[in-house]
Parts: C-alpha cells; sequence; structure tokens
C-alpha cells in the first residue's frame, strides 16, 4: 500500500478518535455517574468526573486537528497515546489498592487500550515512513 493511501487511513482513524471522544466525554459530563458503577457518588467526585469528560472532549479537538493532517499534528496523537497507555496502569493501581472496583478495567479497554495499536501505527506512520 502506497504511502498517500496509508495516509487516508490515518485520517480515519483520527477522525474516528475524534468522533468517540467528543461523544463519550459529552456523556460523562452529562452523565458523570455511569463511571461509578453503583457506587454513591458525592458533589465533588460529580464535579471532578464532569471536568475528565470535558478534557475526554478536548482531545476530540484535538484529535480533529490529527485528522486533517496527522503529519503537522503528530504531536497531538503523541499526547493521546501517552494517556492512553498510562491510563490502563492508574486504573490497575486503583483496583489493586481497592478504590475502584475490577469492572472499571472496562473503561481503559474501551477508552486506550483498543486505541493504542491504531495511534502507535499513525505514529509510525507519519514519523518513520513518510516520505
Amino acid at each position: 500500500m502506497q504511502y498517500i493511501s496509508k495516509l487516508k487511513w490515518a485520517k480515519l482513524i483520527m477522525l474516528l478518535a475524534a468522533i468517540y471522544n467528543l461523544f463519550w466525554g459529552a456523556v460523562i459530563s452529562l452523565y458523570p455517574q455511569l463511571l461509578l458503577f453503583g457506587n454513591p457518588p458525592t458533589d465533588f467526585l460529580l464535579i471532578i468526573l464532569r471536568c475528565v469528560g470535558m478534557l475526554v472532549g478536548v482531545y476530540g479537538i484535538a484529535y480533529w486537528f490529527a485528522s486533517r493532517d496527522p503529519e503537522r499534528y503528530w504531536p497531538l496523537i503523541l499526547v493521546g497515546f501517552i494517556g492512553k497507555f498510562l491510563g490502563p496502569f492508574g486504573s490497575a493501581y486503583y483496583i489493586y489498592v481497592g478504590q475502584l472496583q475490577p469492572s472499571f478495567i472496562w473503561m481503559n479497554v474501551w477508552n486506550d487500550l483498543i486505541w493504542l495499536l491504531p495511534f502507535a501505527w499513525v505514529m509510525w506512520l507519519v514519523l518513520v515512513t513518510r516520505k
């Protein structure tokens, strides 16, 4: 597959990531209790989760820019990749110390782990194989 054809796939991946993050950020901002898995929320925790939702949505804006030109906006993709790499480690730690329920790991599966390979591929494409 030629570089230009692969670049179209990279743009699609980043556009899908943008749409996903904008959607998920809106859901978390509007319904933060979804992340609590039945635990009773405190007002402070709901505020923090709404802020997380806003940050996730902002990542969606960054990914939209990256979808327009992955070569130019590769640092945004790198920041996203680092977050998606580190997020599961933080969750695993808090599950281990009993601060999160084990079912919380599913948040990382859908929000982080499934994106690691696509983001890594896009980074490899635009940084290693570009002409």
